[in-house]
């Protein structure tokens, strides 16, 4: 009964965001799946802090894709991935990165770890990814994992604080020249549901970003989350 009132502040905590019209999130499992191939053109094109890893463990990240839920923001018009996110039970990509480093310790627990988050440049980049973590949390937490653990660009690190997800080691992974330093962030679900819920429970007290747009329509994200198994 709890896990069925947490996915619904979920869904609560999703629908106070905007940009939601013709926005509907598609979730799959593994590398099998015909939009596979389109989240890997979008990662190529636009995921450059991900070749931090690709170029040390090339082989390894298809071993994670393989083993990963893949979630798409689809633009249900024009029929096109606006954006993807990957779920890992585990920490398979933050041991990797981290595995030489003594500054470094990886939260126990049913860990989830969410990666490869990425948007189109024509999409709203904050407003979508909001859309990303939120399905990606509720599948977490249909499946009763006890927190979550992400690696991400500061540029991205909005996305992740509004879900509570904070800092957790002064450490950084160095990518590229260029392309910034990798954070992992981390948050119990305990600590994501509460953050869900003052949100929800406050909508008329939120700021509004500077990132997201008044004038967009709001839709409950209930039915646009679906499971595709392959």
């Amino acid at each position: 009964m709890q896990d069925t009132q947490d996915i619904t502040v979920i869904q609560q905590f999703t629908s106070s965001f905007t940009h939601q019209a013709h926005r509907e999130t598609v979730s799959f499992f593994g590398r099998n799946h015909p939009l596979f191939r389109q989240v890997l053109t979008l990662r190529e094109d636009h995921h450059s802090a991900s070749k931090a890893y690709l170029k040390k463990h090339p082989d390894h990240d298809d071993v994670i894709d393989s083993n990963s839920q893949h979630i798409c923001l689809m633009d249900t018009q024009l029929d096109t991935v606006l954006g993807s996110i990957r779920v890992t039970p585990g920490s398979l990509e933050s041991r990797t990165l981290f595995d030489d480093s003594d500054a470094v310790s990886i939260p126990e627990g049913a860990i989830y770890e969410f990666s490869r988050l990425v948007m189109a440049p024509e999409a709203k980049r904050f407003s979508h990814g909001n859309l990303l973590m939120a399905a990606a949390a509720r599948h977490v937490r249909s499946r009763e994992g006890d927190g979550i653990l992400a690696l991400c660009k500061r540029a991205n690190m909005k996305i992740f604080k509004r879900f509570g997800l904070l800092p957790i080691h002064d450490a950084t992974l160095r990518t590229d020249r260029h392309l910034g330093d990798l954070y992992m962030v981390y948050a119990s679900m305990e600590t994501i549901m509460h953050t869900a819920k003052q949100r929800y429970s406050a909508p008329e007290q939120a700021p509004q970003s500077a990132d997201l747009s008044p004038d967009a329509t709001s839709f409950s994200p209930g039915p646009g989350i679906a499971s595709q198994p392959v």
